[in-house]
């Protein structure tokens, strides 16, 4: 009896911390610590402080997994296709299918581009094309295993995932899990306005206007460490978020990199090829200076010849006119 009584409160504590993981990653970006931080109240007063601390360390979604996310719970055809897209071509790569994997070469990207298209339409802040690239190689991601598949579609993320094209998908803090390593998952069809607060039948500790009741001595009852832990974990949201956003500056400042090397490479080979023209130049002028001093030699040679043949012939012409006085 002792052993059915543990089973169903163990069975009714999943129920409740499933719900609250559920709700807490339906809840926009913005409300994601609010929301936490109230079921994280709500579970405490219920005198549920194991599962107040589950819930107190869910870490908050990159805005990349969080529009993921917003587009699992809202049903896109995109997550459906994805998954059985993915399940073919694991199927086809196992069967070693060239000719099947190249058929499905243009369906996976044409899976891929329909994902992204439907993580901007859901996504609850603008993607930017950093975070539209993380979509991408989630779904890529995605495609290649079935754990990161379920991963994906659980609607938990936490952050991008990321494939390098041959072994398994690393999935490790990627998703919500519970202090025993259980990963958490959406509750079907629910939303942070579909999901009540956990309650147990009978429950004393909330008033009927869902205030926290006092203690037996009239005072508040005393907060325990999960207020630390809550401290502790925006302060680790916090440090991500500056994470992303140092990571975004650093993707930026690589590409600007990358193209100014290009240019360089270019102006580089413009450099190269004046100065092979130059040399080419130079050498030109070098030739065609020599040639012009010969020609001038020649010039001055023939200047001299013509002078001499000139004073030849007027002495010719001066001995003919003093023969002819003569005679």
């Amino acid at each position: 009896m002792d052993e059915q009584v543990d089973e169903q409160a163990e069975e009714s504590g999943e129920e409740a911390l499933r719900a609250a993981v559920s709700a807490v990653y339906a809840a926009a970006p913005a409300d994601f610590v609010a929301t936490r931080k109230e079921w994280v109240g709500r579970l405490r007063s219920q005198g549920r402080k194991d599962l107040a601390k589950e819930v107190g360390a869910l870490r908050k979604p990159s805005v990349s997994a969080a529009a993921v996310n917003a587009l699992v719970r809202a049903g896109d055809p995109a997550a459906e296709r994805l998954k059985e897209v993915g399940a073919r071509l694991r199927h086809a790569q196992s069967a070693m299918d060239v000719t099947g994997l190249q058929e499905l070469r243009a369906e996976r990207d044409a899976v891929l581009a329909a994902w992204v298209a439907a993580a901007r339409r859901h996504a609850p802040v603008p993607l930017t094309a950093g975070g539209e690239s993380e979509v991408r190689d989630t779904g890529v991601a995605a495609l290649a295993g079935a754990d990161a598949t379920e991963v994906v579609l659980g609607g938990t993320l936490t952050r991008a995932l990321a494939y390098s094209g041959f072994g398994e998908v690393d999935v490790a803090d990627a998703v919500a899990r519970t202090s025993t390593g259980v990963v958490l998952t959406r509750i079907e069809g629910g939303g942070a306005e579909d999901e009540p607060a956990p309650a147990v039948a009978g429950d004393p500790s909330r008033d009927d206007d869902g205030a926290t009741p006092a203690g037996p001595d009239g005072a508040a009852e005393e907060p325990d460490d999960s207020d630390a832990l809550q401290r502790l974990q925006d302060e680790l949201e916090a440090a991500e978020a500056e994470v992303g956003r140092a990571r975004e500056t650093r993707k930026e400042a690589a590409a600007t990199a990358a193209r100014r090397r290009d240019e360089l490479g270019v102006a580089r080979s413009g450099v190269e090829q004046a100065r092979r023209l130059l040399a080419q130049a130079e050498q030109h002028a070098t030739t065609a200076q020599e040639r012009a001093d010969r020609a001038q030699g020649e010039e001055d040679a023939a200047d001299e010849g013509l002078a001499a043949a000139r004073a030849a012939r007027d002495e010719a012409r001066r001995r003919l006119e003093e023969a002819q006085d003569a005679g």
